[in-house]
């Protein structure tokens, strides 16, 4: 049995805030149980730091560079997921799939397009603040901190089962879902 993309206590996508397109969902462990083994980091903040402006809408508002390891085998594609986990239920800013199984990496700054020329095979969904398609990152209406999750998901089919221009992010994280190997978290706060 594949692990399930822990979406919420009752494992649902829930659709809810910014519109029919945005979608909220919980943390990226397994969902089975097992710890996920991937490793995520960016060389823009640390486990835990606060997330750069410059990577929110306080700034330039593009996506920080990201790395990961522990791919396992079997997996075909990558997909990473970003998630504002301090609200009720978590809500999901970005979603990038298709992403080649020998990448180990995103560059900081990757195109808002469906097909972003930066990353090649890749596509994105229209994010949290339509109609951008791609990153959109971290904006929190107001003090506290917010706690932003970055999660790679190790998938097993390439591309996307599908996946068009027109998919939304719940459609998206379907898949994701119903694809998934593995998965790891890097996890940055920012406040207004």
């Amino acid at each position: 049995m594949k692990p399930a993309l822990v979406v919420a206590p009752a494992l649902a996508l829930v659709l809810a805030g910014c519109g029919s397109n945005s979608t909220r969902t919980g943390d990226a462990g397994t969902g089975d149980g097992a710890p996920a083994t991937m490793t995520l980091t960016s060389t823009a903040f640390a486990e835990g730091g606060m997330i750069p402006a410059a990577d929110t809408c306080k700034g330039a508002n593009t996506s920080p560079a990201l790395a990961w390891t522990g791919a396992p085998g079997g997996t075909r594609s990558l997909a990473l997921v970003l998630t504002d986990l301090s609200l009720a239920p978590p809500l999901v800013h970005w979603v990038i799939y298709d992403i080649p199984s020998t990448a180990t990496a995103l560059p900081a700054g990757v195109e808002n397009a469906y097909a972003p020329g930066n990353i090649a095979g890749a596509h994105q969904t229209v994010s949290v603040h339509a109609p951008t398609v791609g990153y959109y990152g971290p904006c929190p209406p107001q003090p506290p901190a917010h706690n932003y999750q970055f999660a790679i998901y190790a998938l097993d089919t390439a591309p996307l089962p599908g996946a068009s221009a027109s998919t939304t992010r719940p459609e998206a994280i379907g898949e994701i879902q119903t694809h998934r190997l593995d998965s790891g978290t890097l996890t940055g706060t920012f406040t207004q």
